[in-house]
């Protein structure tokens, strides 16, 4: 009995001195068998796991007191003091989930991506999808929640959404929302000026799918941290289920399903080309702010964010550490390795005529995240099934050219002005002088972009040189982002059974695969395999109503 006092009193001892040291393995075994192995702690246990939390927990303070004051032979005490540890360590003591299950709720829906999101949901989810489903909105503020319900859905069958309040100081709350989703949809940016891995964890905790909007790498190497306590909890996790991270990588899936199915082969060499048209689309008040905040990252995030690998993706024949080509020094020998050439940002970032597909392309904002993505996807492909888009891959992104640009481009040169894309602020100080300057949480109202329209246009060839073309042609870029989130959602939330991984921080294709694709298609996204949309076909393919 006084080695069971002796081990009570030392953990509740721990979270109630002045300097906070918990180690989650001690806990976890409830009865002490040696010393247990040390673990790094996740986002939540280092939020609760104090003493300032355990305090607030009186009955248990109380009871751990009364094995003191028995010297540990009240076995009354120790059986109450039991109950109320058990409660600490599973959060129930402090819990005000309600027990309703909703199918999907959507975080941070009071700025710009949530309203869109919101025009998604009643244009086209509510109206489209095949099963019937639940949802409920949250955010910090219940007012400004509330605005956006009542904004949004008035006069709807849908005017008494329930809301949930949830912060990502508070915990709790995190928790609480987990429990509230089968999959949670964040909205909430920009995430790398946020705490968004603390609603990650509590996913992990309790089993809830998660997936969010970001095109930030910073926010992506922090949720990679938490890819094993996602497999633990059979968690999905999937940041960038948006256009910039999605729509590359899933058309290169489709692609190397096609090669392999079809011809036998991998693929060796794809290229997307973006194109865009309607109403000048305008960065809202978020994308804005989320570049500001890469610009602005640590020294050791911008290295990764500029190394083509950041996020891995690496599958040389011989040497998975990367070693895909070598300088060897003239006289000496010494040999310096390197990745290739055409995996180089260098590429990227360069205006010319595309020696594969003969049309014009320029750098495009977002290929230096997609790169990334699909590299990744490439790498986790191998490793879970081995069969990766292909062993040699090269994917480059550009922005192709429309007549119109190539002219001004030549008219610039010929002036000497130079055709270099504008920093944050500079880009800032063109929006307000042209009146559409929108401030964080702002943006374009969605009857503005009646006729905006984005496209990717991807050409593959696969390792004996056979060519597949093929496409998506989609509404407003926000617009499709949203789509992408609820699609996804969706299909974690239906379709989790016939996934073939079940857990883990994954690529929204790699978790989604054909299933994913299916349920965009369906929604109304404009898709073509084969060739290319023609002029006469690019355009948006409607809003719903």
């Amino acid at each position: 009995k006084l080695l069971r006092l002796q081990f009570a009193w030392q953990r509740c001892w721990r979270w109630m001195a002045p300097v906070q040291v918990y180690e989650w393995g001690d806990v976890a075994n409830v009865i002490d068998e040696g010393v247990p192995e040390e673990k790094a702690l996740s986002p939540v246990e280092k939020m609760y796991f104090t003493g300032s939390m355990l305090e607030k927990y009186e009955p248990c303070v109380e009871t751990l007191q009364k094995l003191l004051d028995a010297d540990g032979e009240d076995d009354d005490a120790w059986n109450e003091f039991e109950v109320h540890f058990d409660r600490f360590i599973d959060f129930s003591w402090c819990s005000n989930w309600n027990g309703n299950k909703y199918d999907i709720v959507f975080y941070g829906v009071s700025g710009y991506t949530g309203y869109l999101t919101m025009q998604y949901l009643k244009r086209i989810a509510l109206k489209r999808n095949p099963e019937k489903f639940t949802f409920a909105i949250a955010g910090r503020t219940v007012r400004k929640v509330e605005e956006m319900r009542d904004r949004e859905f008035r006069g709807t069958e849908w005017e008494d959404t329930p809301i949930i309040q949830a912060s990502y100081d508070d915990v709790i709350s995190m928790l609480d929302l987990a429990k509230s989703a089968y999959v949670i949809i964040n909205v909430a940016g920009p995430y790398s000026l946020a705490q968004g891995e603390v609603l990650i964890d509590a996913c992990c905790h309790v089993g809830t799918h998660y997936c969010d909007v970001s095109g930030e790498m910073p926010w992506t190497l922090r949720t990679l941290e938490l890819h094993e306590h996602a497999k633990q909890g059979g968690a999905i996790i999937s940041p960038s289920s948006a256009v910039a991270g999605g729509w590359s990588d899933m058309l290169t899936y489709i692609c190397a399903k096609k090669a392999r199915e079809e011809y036998g082969e991998e693929l060796r060499r794809v290229i997307g080309y973006n194109r865009g048209g309607g109403t000048a689309q305008t960065p809202s008040g978020g994308t804005l702010a989320s570049r500001g905040a890469m610009s602005s990252a640590p020294d050791e995030i911008r290295k990764r964010m500029a190394d083509p690998f950041g996020l891995g993706g690496f599958i040389p024949e011989f040497d998975r550490n990367g070693i895909k080509e070598v300088l060897i020094e003239h006289g000496t020998g010494r040999v310096t390795t390197k990745i290739r050439r055409d995996e180089t940002d260098a590429v990227l970032s360069k205006v010319g005529l595309c020696p594969y597909n003969n049309v014009w392309r320029a750098p495009f904002v977002y290929a230096y995240f997609n790169t990334r993505i699909v590299r990744r996807s490439n790498a986790m492909l191998a490793d879970l099934e081995n069969q990766p888009y292909g062993r040699q891959l090269v994917f480059q992104e550009f922005a192709m050219l429309p007549p119109e640009a190539i002219a001004a481009m030549e008219a610039a040169k010929l002036s000497g002005k130079g055709t270099g894309g504008p920093s944050v602020a500079g880009e800032k100080e063109a929006l307000q002088a042209q009146g559409k300057y929108y401030k964080q949480g702002e943006g374009p109202p969605l009857e503005d972009l009646g006729d905006a329209w984005i496209a990717l246009l991807l050409w593959a060839q696969t390792t004996s040189g056979r060519e597949i073309r093929c496409g998506f042609c989609g509404a407003d870029g926000y617009f499709e982002t949203a789509r992408c989130a609820v699609e996804f959602a969706m299909a974690m939330r239906f379709d989790y059974e016939q996934l073939p991984v079940k857990g883990g921080v994954l690529n929204a294709t790699v978790a989604g695969r054909e299933l994913y694709f299916k349920r965009m298609i369906a929604s109304g996204l404009k898709w073509k395999m084969g060739e290319w949309f023609s002029e006469d076909e690019l355009g948006p393919p409607g809003y719903g109503e």
